[in-house]
């Protein structure tokens, strides 16, 4: 089956846009810790403010049965663009203040997480066994793309910018996709898809009933516990390593260097492979590359090891992308259920974020991160029971 160029070349679009954001990466913590607050206060702060991400079933939900303008996706993807640069339009125009930030992070990730819902329930709705890994390559491709450009940018903008002008060339980033959402060819719905947005929820709710699907939502949350130690780490490389904001720019655009390549293996070689197979040694991967990162002491060390872990980090996530694309094809509910796994990840990465702030302040990074690695290696013996060779509606 050939895959769709509108499909593609949105989710290229999307997903460079995701990756671009981080351009206010590195400047985006050092303006918290500027303001006095602490790491524990950062990383509640941004965990909270992301939890539109956990919401992207309602997302799903009003996108797949309630057109806007006569759109199921075009109409949603150029209004949340617009709400997402509206989220960094508020960092840039009001005090610094704690209830003005949060509302700006907030606007910022609901609109992200809406378009990225829209683009995913596209993504789904033209995924089968032979086309899911193709959509998938694309995305985190540019993705990676768009962050190694970023990175290594928004690391030089942060030592010689003032974050607020930052946050100004962020605000920008969105547009893109408002003005390639212009060009997607979508027909108009002359009838709503189903009666109530209930229809929908109730046969994904039937759907994740099913043993399968619990069982790889857990493997969701085993993968997502990596977020424990991200902000703490970051401010360990700023401030214990005395990493520079260029450098950490640098180390950035690396990582995702690294993703580039695992996107470009995995599209070439490993998805052929059986998927099961795939998705097991993925698990495997993800513990290692969280156990590595005790071994970053200097320059030298961080160089190579967040390279490797940019592609192993990479190997983890387009099985686990492409297998969530292949158990919600052809469900009816592609969009909705589809948004309902990765709102598992979400949570689990916003849940283990928090708690990992908190964990940080007790009992340090190091057995934060030993903690996190073998908590990651459970879902090894939850893959054992799963199946990716069935479509959704037939699990």
């Amino acid at each position: 089956m050939k895959h769709s160029r509108d499909v593609t070349l949105i989710a290229a679009a999307v997903y460079f846009v995701q990756g671009a954001i981080g351009i206010s990466g590195i400047a985006f913590p050092i303006f918290l810790r500027s303001l006095n607050w602490s790491v524990a206060e950062i990383t509640a702060m941004t965990s909270v403010a992301a939890f539109p991400w956990v919401f992207k079933i309602l997302l799903g939900l009003v996108s797949d049965a309630c057109p806007l303008f006569g759109y199921r996706r075009k109409s949603y993807l150029m209004l949340c663009s617009l709400i997402s640069a509206l989220g960094w339009f508020y960092l840039v125009a009001f005090p610094a203040e704690k209830s003005w930030i949060f509302l700006g992070l907030l606007l910022s990730n609901l609109g992200f997480a809406a378009t990225d819902v829209i683009t995913d329930g596209l993504i789904v709705e033209h995924s089968t066994l032979l086309t899911s890994h193709i959509y998938q390559a694309i995305a985190w491709g540019f993705r990676s793309f768009g962050a190694v450009v970023s990175g290594a940018a928004g690391g030089w903008l942060a030592a010689h910018w003032h974050p607020r002008h930052i946050f100004l060339l962020t605000m920008a980033l969105p547009l893109i996709i408002f003005f390639s959402a212009i060009w997607i060819r979508e027909r108009k719905v002359s009838e709503l898809p189903f009666r109530s947005a209930l229809i929908p929820a109730k046969r994904c709710l039937k759907l994740l009933w099913n043993e399968n699907l619990r069982g790889f939502a857990l493997i969701l949350l085993f993968v997502s516990i990596s977020a424990s130690f991200g902000m703490p780490f970051f401010f360990f490389m700023k401030e214990t390593l005395g990493f520079h904001e260029t450098f950490l720019g640098l180390l950035m655009s690396l990582g995702w260097g690294g993703a580039m390549i695992g996107s470009f293996v995995y599209a070439k070689w490993l998805r052929k492979f059986p998927p099961k197979l795939i998705l097991r040694w993925a698990l495997f991967l993800n513990s290692i590359n969280i156990f590595t990162t005790l071994l970053i002491t200097d320059r030298l060390t961080a160089f190579l090891i967040i390279f490797a872990g940019g592609v192993m980090g990479c190997l983890v996530m387009l099985p686990i992308m492409s297998a969530a694309a292949c158990l919600t094809h052809n469900s009816g509910v592609e969009g909705t259920l589809f948004a309902v796994l990765m709102s598992i990840f979400n949570l689990g990465q916003i849940v283990f974020g928090f708690l990992g702030g908190k964990i940080f302040s007790l009992i340090g990074l190091y057995p934060l991160i030993l903690s996190s690695g073998f908590i990651a290696l459970a879902g090894l013996f939850v893959v054992q029971k799963l199946s990716l060779e069935k479509p959704s509606d037939e699990v």
